[in-house]
This record gives structure tokens, sequence and C-alpha cells, in this order.
């Protein structure tokens, strides 16, 4: 008879999905934080930067958060995690460089 270990059930205390919470949140307050800041003056390339890099960074972690609520295992959250903030940011990365100013 199979029987699942304990950390295939539930992911750790602190865990990476908890951080992954933590940071998806953290993105969603400075999020607004610079949308303020970019409303006041959008040419200013730091508020750009930061805009950018957070949205990515809010999205993709969302995006995987869908995912596991779909029914992924739990051990995939590292991967996912990972994933996500690397496709982050790879995609800040080619953006920014691409941008015409």
């Amino acid at each position: 008879m199979y029987r699942p270990r304990q950390s295939d059930l539930w992911p750790t205390r602190y865990g990476v999905g908890m951080w992954a919470w933590l940071l998806q949140r953290a993105a969603a307050l400075a999020l607004i934080v610079v949308i303020v800041l970019h409303l006041r003056n959008p040419f200013v390339r730091g508020a750009q930067a930061a805009l950018l890099g957070l949205v990515l960074l809010h999205g993709l972690l969302g995006v995987r958060a869908i995912l596991l609520d779909f029914g992924l295992p739990v051990r995939w959250h590292r991967a996912l995690f990972f994933l996500a903030v690397g496709v982050a940011a790879i995609c800040f990365a080619a953006f920014w460089r691409w941008r015409w100013y």
C-alpha cells in the first residue's frame, strides 16, 4: 500500500510557498506606491523600472498560485517559485534592453 510522505502532503513550516506568498503580497504593496510615483511623473526611469519589475514578479507569482490551485502537487512549489522569479528576471532584462530610450 502506497503511503505518501508528510513532505508530499504539506509544505514545511517556513517553506518556499510561504515566501512566495509573502513576496507576492510585498510586490502588491510596492506596486501601489510605485503606481502613485509613476502617475506623478511617468518619465522617471527608476519608477518605470520598478513598475515593470514589480508587475512581472507579482503577475508570475500569481500564475504560480493559480497553477497550484488547479491541483499541482506540493513538491512543485519550489520549482514553480524559481521558474516564476527567473522568467520575471529574464523578461525584465529583455524588455529593459529593448526599450527605445
